[in-house]
């Protein structure tokens, strides 16, 4: 493993679930200090910080014990998100729904990276914001339409941010990385239900990609990776779809 982030510290938001987990152990592998940022609570995951990434405050306090323990902020990966629980027609999505998926996807990507721009701007060396995105944010997902309208969002956050740190003159790259379905306990348990057995739902998802195999983890994971290091220098404001050729059919 090549050593691309030493000495670097990474934040990542949802790090205790298992892409999150993924991503963080990358990261880590590559050499940078890791701390994972999460609503929920882990005994396994010590060093992880409790955050609401909706809520303004909790980024206020959660940037404040990094720095408080590291000094210093060189990547933040805003990867936390949520789905509906169930599937729903867009006629169907109630406000309160929509504003919950937004409130994580949308909301708490955009406070992420603001606060990550105001902590890294005045640094020496480059800083790198990477978020979680979707493939789900480029077209039409049907009975997803709060999740997929998000993860566009997700997008045009990425470039918005992007083009006003550069006009700025801040030495910081902010690009998004958009997944098709990745395998993690959450997704096939979901898809489980709607084709009838785990098995099932693998060999579904799997034949949506030209590629014939599924996007995991690790693959997310090695995305992130590279979009946070200077290998990534003159990268900005860009989308890297990791989805074994889905949108290309």
């Amino acid at each position: 493993m090549i050593k691309r982030l030493e000495g670097k510290v990474a934040f990542v938001t949802g790090g205790i679930g298992a892409l999150g987990q993924a991503i963080c152990q990358r990261l880590a592998d590559e050499g940078a200090r890791v701390i994972a940022g999460d609503i929920k609570e882990d005994p396994s995951a010590p060093g992880a910080v409790r955050l609401d990434v909706a809520s303004e405050a909790s980024w206020k306090e959660a940037l404040k014990e990094v720095l408080a323990r590291h000094g210093q902020l060189d990547i933040l990966v805003n990867n936390a998100g949520i789905t509906s629980p169930a599937p729903l027609d867009f006629e169907d999505v109630s406000l309160d729904e929509w504003r919950r998926v937004f409130s994580i996807n949308a909301e708490g990507v955009f406070l992420g990276t603001r606060e990550a721009i105001r902590l890294m701007k005045a640094r020496q060396g480059p800083g790198f914001i990477v978020n979680i995105g979707s493939i789900a944010g480029y077209y039409g997902v049907n009975k997803t339409s709060a999740y997929g309208a998000s993860k566009a969002t997700v997008r045009s956050i990425t470039k918005q941010a992007a083009i006003s740190a550069a006009r700025l003159g801040y030495d910081i790259r902010i690009n998004s990385v958009h997944p098709s379905y990745v395998w993690t306990p959450l997704v096939s348990g979901r898809l489980a239900k709607e084709y009838g057995s785990e098995e099932a739902a693998y060999d579904a998802v799997r034949k949506m990609n030209p590629l014939g195999r599924l996007v995991e983890p690790r693959d997310v994971a090695a995305a992130v990776a590279f979009l946070s290091s200077s290998d990534a220098r003159m990268i900005h404001g860009a989308d890297l779809v990791v989805d074994g050729g889905r949108l290309i059919q």
